[in-house]
């Protein structure tokens, strides 16, 4: 499939095995059911799947199993973005090898080049693929911010970036006002999914998509059918589910939601843990409240 910038998308989790390696067949049966309730993307091994936490070689599996399982139906986007761009053509080539439809970039954590490096980077990585290329911009987790002039420059040197992950949202208008006529331009998460809609958004990655797929489709049908007021009502119930995943850092609740849900997942990796017994208790009440497990 040519990869097209659009739909609800999950950052999707890495299920454990008890001995710590990747249950593989969990893993398979959750994307595949994704898929089948309208995620339209999926990005294995970046936030919930732990990144920073799995080897080359996953990363490597990962890209693979997902192609096979649901590449002929939805996305699969690699999260490859390193911060040295040597190691960042490598990873976009694994993917690029796997069948990937592209790849995410967040910029160089921990360096905080400034703008002409950030301009230097992303345009030696582009250079590096033919895949096609979504910028991520995350100052939180980065520590620094990818302005709206670097990714204007870029753009108009080099042809395959298609994309933007918009995380700081202060900038987003401005980058859609920049940046659209380009590229497609999406919100930071589904806190923001309304905002991005009202902007032209044509779709969000999101962590809450794991638990409730066909909601947050359900949200995007109900906007793209002019029925808003319908959209917003989908939102503000699922709203507390959104809310309560980064109770503790992602991805504890995502995976103890899906444990409570019948789904294999295990513990992540440390530093992820289980979710505290006060946290259990009020993650239970909003998956009651949305109907998610038993009363």
């Amino acid at each position: 499939m040519s990869y097209e910038v659009g739909g609800i998308g999950a950052v999707n989790p890495t299920p454990q095995n008890a001995d710590g390696s990747v249950n593989e067949e969990e893993y398979r049966r959750h994307i595949s059911w994704l898929t089948d309730n309208g995620i339209r993307f999926i990005q294995p091994a970046a936030a919930t799947g732990q990144s920073m936490q799995t080897t080359r070689e996953e990363y490597r599996r990962l890209l693979e199993i997902s192609v096979e399982e649901i590449g002929d139906r939805a996305f699969v986007t690699a999260y490859a973005g390193r911060p040295d761009p040597r190691d960042t053509i490598e990873m976009v080539q694994i993917a690029e090898d796997a069948g990937a439809h592209s790849a995410f970039l967040i910029q160089p954590f921990f360096s905080t080049p400034d703008q002409e490096g950030l301009y230097l980077y992303y345009k030696a990585v582009a250079e590096g693929t033919k895949l096609p290329l979504v910028f991520y911009n995350n100052p939180a987790r980065a520590g620094i911010n990818l302005g709206v002039d670097a990714m204007d420059r870029v753009t108009d040197e080099v042809p395959n970036y298609v994309g933007l992950k918009q995380s700081n949202i202060d900038e987003f208008p401005e980058a859609v006002r920049r940046l659209s006529g380009k590229i497609k331009v999406m919100p930071k998460s589904e806190h923001h999914i309304l905002f991005g809609f009202a902007f032209g958004s044509p779709g969000v990655l999101t962590f809450a998509a794991n638990i409730v797929p066909d909601r947050l489709v359900a949200i995007q049908t109900a906007w793209e059918n002019g029925d808003h007021v319908k959209a917003k009502d989908i939102y503000l119930e699922c709203l507390p589910l959104f809310d309560i995943i980064h109770i503790e850092p992602v991805p504890n609740a995502v995976f103890y939601m899906l444990n409570c849900m019948g789904w294999n997942f295990g513990t992540p990796r440390i530093p992820g843990h289980e979710l505290s017994e006060e946290h259990k208790q009020r993650v239970d009440e909003v998956l009651r409240s949305l109907n998610l497990i038993g009363q």
